[in-house]
């Protein structure tokens, strides 16, 4: 919206002023639908020389200026967050970086940033290997799995070079995106499993109180029969005798 605006007022100013036209000439040639008062303020204001060393301090500024990005006036940590909650995991700063020092063809916008830019993927992807993912990050001393070689800081620190092919920066950036793809489905499949196994222990929990609760049936209705049995005497009466016989040949089952 800013910079809409400081475009708009640029772009009135060039198209309805004429240096070499008086003022009331200017005035008479002003934007249709605005106040005569307003645009005399405007023209006063721009042709003010604390103005125009403003003015032209600010492009001395934005020439000295290397690392633009495509984010406007959005901050890189405002971007990072919305890039966080669209792709649902925490994005680092130099994901973020990469992504607002780029066209919308994919292209970096100067030679400056495509170097940053690969220096910064090459980091993001040693530390995202397979080995780390198991064994966690690099220590000081020797790079894991490349024997007496090379230390951590000699294999992975930025490169001094700035990159000859942007197919190699092309190649690096789709193992990047590749190795974190991979990343993100190894996590799914390992919440299904955990979820699989605690609904194995659920149902494992549902049938041993399904078998609590039918010994403690059989408890009460043993109870029951004994009190029976005492009171005929020590023998049951046919039909539950009957019964019992059948509950105990199921249960030997």
């Amino acid at each position: 919206m800013g910079r809409s605006w400081k475009d708009t007022k640029g772009r009135l100013y060039d198209s309805h002023y004429k240096p070499t036209l008086t003022l009331e000439q200017n005035l008479n040639n002003r934007p249709e639908g605005t106040p005569r008062e307003h645009w005399r303020w405007f023209i006063d204001y721009r042709n003010d020389p604390a103005t125009k060393a403003k003015c032209k301090q600010n492009a001395l500024n934005r020439k000295k200026q290397l690392y633009t990005h495509t984010g406007g006036s959005k901050s890189l940590a405002r971007a990072r967050e919305e890039e966080s909650q669209k792709q649902g995991k925490r994005v680092g700063k130099g994901e973020v970086w990469i992504l607002k020092h780029k066209q919308c063809d994919g292209i970096y916008i100067h030679e400056e940033a495509q170097r940053i830019g690969l220096d910064e993927t090459m980091r993001i992807l040693s530390e995202n290997d397979s080995i780390v993912q198991a064994l966690g990050k690099e220590r000081p001393g020797r790079a894991r799995d490349i024997g007496f070689g090379p230390t951590p800081s000699q294999l992975f620190r930025p490169s001094a070079q700035p990159p000859v092919d942007r197919a190699q920066i092309e190649e690096a950036q789709r193992m990047l995106f590749e190795l974190q793809a991979e990343v993100t489905a190894e996590k799914l499949r390992r919440k299904v499993v955990e979820d699989e196994v605690a609904a194995e222990k659920l149902k494992r929990k549902a049938i041993e109180d399904e078998i609590v609760v039918e010994k403690m049936k059989r408890h009460a209705l043993e109870s029951v029969l004994s009190y029976l049995v005492q009171q005929q005497g020590g023998e049951l009466p046919p039909d539950i005798a009957a019964r019992m016989n059948s509950l105990d040949g199921y249960g030997e089952k």
